[in-house]
This record gives structure tokens, sequence and C-alpha cells, in this order.
């Protein structure tokens, strides 16, 4: 099942779609939900995922600089669940070199599935575990992947700024088949979709 999956990664690796697909690659079938908090103490944050996690990282380019993303995820069925960090350096943390980077990461993501519909983010609030709302944004694309099969792009992307000048970009994604006979509506507002993303809670 492994190669397989590798296969699908090997295929639809570009820009920061490869950095999520990569974590697959680690990541068994697991043929039923099996839901529980992590918290992923050095990356600084907790989330409800559907089985146990598995970590893989990989450096990026960006302006000129190595970053670093670290990736968990989980494989069900046909869907991933993924969180990806950037703890970003001192010198990326102007208010236009966050913009710019966290344009990159979304651009990089979007860019892998082929729509027909306009590619629009909305802005939506994610809760940190102490309850400070943090300004973030969401994009939905159901689309032909890099294998021409269709499917369903969900990802967020939100900053999160400590009192001790940290700063860390959060991308959290959920990307899977979609079969001819689904609804979009029902699909977002499943319990697997409401369940990973409510329980996503940066510290």
């Amino acid at each position: 099942m492994q190669n397989k999956t590798f296969m699908l990664i090997k295929r639809t690796i570009k820009h920061t779609l490869g950095i999520f697909l990569l974590a697959a690659t680690f990541v068994g079938c697991t043929p039923t939900f099996d839901w529980r908090t992590v918290r992923s103490d050095d990356l600084l944050y907790e989330a409800l995922y559907p089985g146990k996690p598995s970590r893989a990282e990989k450096v990026m380019m960006f302006q000129n600089q190595k970053l670093k993303m670290t990736m968990e995820a989980v494989k069900v069925k046909d869907s991933l669940y993924a969180v990806g960090v950037i703890q970003v350096p001192a010198e990326l943390r102007s208010e236009e070199s966050l913009n710019n980077l966290k344009s990159f990461i979304q651009d990089g993501m979007l860019s892998n599935l082929k729509t027909n519909h306009p590619v629009e983010g909305e802005a939506i609030t994610i809760k940190t575990s102490d309850a400070t709302p943090l300004a973030a944004k969401e994009w939905v694309i159901d689309g032909v992947g890099p294998d021409q099969q269709p499917r369903l792009l969900r990802l967020r992307v939100v900053e999160r700024k400590f009192p001790d000048g940290q700063t860390f970009i959060f991308q959290q994604s959920i990307l899977q088949g979609l079969s001819a006979d689904q609804s979009l509506e029902k699909v977002l507002l499943s319990d697997e979709h409401m369940m990973f993303l409510n329980g996503f809670k940066p510290y």
C-alpha cells in the first residue's frame, strides 16, 4: 500500500502540495476512523485526528531562504488529513514577507487541482487552545488532480504570533477523492470534516 501511495505522491509533488502529500508515504491506509486528540508540543498545536498521525519534513526555498515545513498526517480510506507547520525566521517576520509566504503556500497547494470554478478564499476565525481568536483563510476546491481523478481540497492557513516574537504559519488540509454521486455540500458538512477542522487549535 505504501508503494501505491508513494506513486501517487510522486505524480502530485508541486510546491507545498508535495510536502502535504509527502506525509502520506508514512501513513498506512486505515479502514476506519479512530479519533484522538494529539498534542504536538514542539509544533505548538493540538488537533483531533482520525487516527495516529505520522510525521514528515521537507525543506522549501522562499526568498532565497531554506524553510522547513513539518507535516503530520493521517490517511483514512480515500482522505488525507494533515497539518503543516512552518516556524518563520526573524528575517521573514515583516507583514509583507509573512503575507507573501502565506500566498506562496496557498498558491502552491491550490494550483494542483484543475477546476472550472473561481478559486477564492473565505475569511474565517480559528481559536487557539486558550480560545484566543485568530484571523485565518479557507479555500475549498473540487477539481481534477494530476492523476486525472476528481478530488476535493480544503485548505486553511493561519498565522500565529507569540509574545516572545516567535511566529508560526499553520496549514490545515483535507484532500479526498470524490465520486460522481457525492454531494459536495454534504461532504463539507460531514462529521469527519467538522471534527478535524474544529479540533485544530494552535497554542
